[in-house]
């Protein structure tokens, strides 16, 4: 995996930015049911791919007043102030797969102009490792230093968490993915992110903070520049910049910049309760060829 690539969430940003941070649930103007996939590097040999659902939407959604970023405050109660949801992902690369499911709970909160949210997401995943699909380093010769033998699973408890702000102007938030490190396990085997030999990123504590404007360049164009930095001991520091604009509330278009890792960009389409988004990234530098492309899609619909 390439420097600063902390988890396939920050890379799912435009696409579904809910993944990112538990506070979200709720801030829709419906109630999205999402599908997602992700295929990086397409061409590369155990590549990781990425397989997600996510539903998310707010209690007393009659008392709410909507613009085309969301929520609008006109009073006391003019929305519901508990935002619930929940998902399922699957995540693949080489011999190693992580299922898991999340349920989300937000609480919203006046503040300003705008509104503040408080997310709260407990998740519980299985860390499987399939020894059937070890890649020998001669070949197909048997080695007797490897257990090519059934699989191992580990599983884990952990927590999502955050904090996410937004008006009509502008957005802003911070959250930690896998708050515990993903090192609470059961059962008789364990896999503690402790020791180099074991610490894995897409287990370890990842930390997000993202900022945006959404300055109304007519009544129905919107142009929302954004900047999301994101990090984990691992892999350290890394950052992406985005630039999408809407039309009309029915179409998307973008362009990302990810330092170091990707350039790409961003397209999306509502038709009626539909909505379909798709987002390519071509590799920079040298840790990855430029032809082994990344795509991802997602098909949601508006409840």
């Amino acid at each position: 995996m390439a420097q600063a690539q902390v988890s396939p969430l920050a890379d799912q940003f435009l696409i579904n930015p809910f993944l990112t941070n538990p506070a979200i649930a709720g801030t829709a103007k419906r109630a999205p049911l999402s599908i997602a996939a992700r295929q990086q590097w397409l061409g590369i040999k155990g590549a990781p791919t990425w397989q997600s659902a996510t539903w998310h939407t707010s209690l007393n959604a009659k008392k709410q007043h909507f613009n085309p970023r969301g929520f609008v405050n006109k009073g006391e109660n003019a929305f519901g102030n508990v935002g619930i949801g929940g998902g399922v992902f699957n995540i693949k690369y080489g011999a190693i797969s992580q299922v898991g499911i999340h349920i989300d709970y937000a609480y919203h909160i006046y503040l300003g102009n705008g509104r503040l949210s408080f997310g709260l997401a407990p998740l519980y995943q299985q860390y499987i490792i399939n020894k059937s699909e070890f890649i020998l380093p001669d070949g197909n010769d048997p080695d007797p230093l490897i257990d090519q033998e059934g699989k191992e699973i580990v599983h884990f408890i952990d927590v999502n968490a955050g904090v996410h702000y937004f008006s009509d102007k502008l957005f802003a938030g911070f959250s930690v993915v896998q708050l515990f490190n993903s090192s609470v396990s059961f059962g008789d085997l364990s896999f503690p992110t402790v020791g180099e030999f074991s610490e894995n990123p897409w287990l370890a504590r990842s930390f997000y903070l993202y900022g945006g404007i959404t300055p109304a360049v007519s009544k129905n164009f919107i142009l929302e520049p954004s900047l999301l930095l994101k990090y984990n001991r691992q892999n350290g520091f890394g950052f992406q910049v985005n630039l999408r604009a809407t039309i009309n509330e029915n179409f998307q278009a973008g362009l990302l910049y990810h330092y170091k890792e990707s350039a790409g960009f961003f397209a999306g389409v509502r038709i009626g309760d539909l909505i379909f988004r798709y987002q390519f990234e071509a590799p920079l530098g040298m840790a990855v060829l430029t032809r082994f492309t990344t795509n991802q899609v997602m098909v949601g619909y508006l409840m």
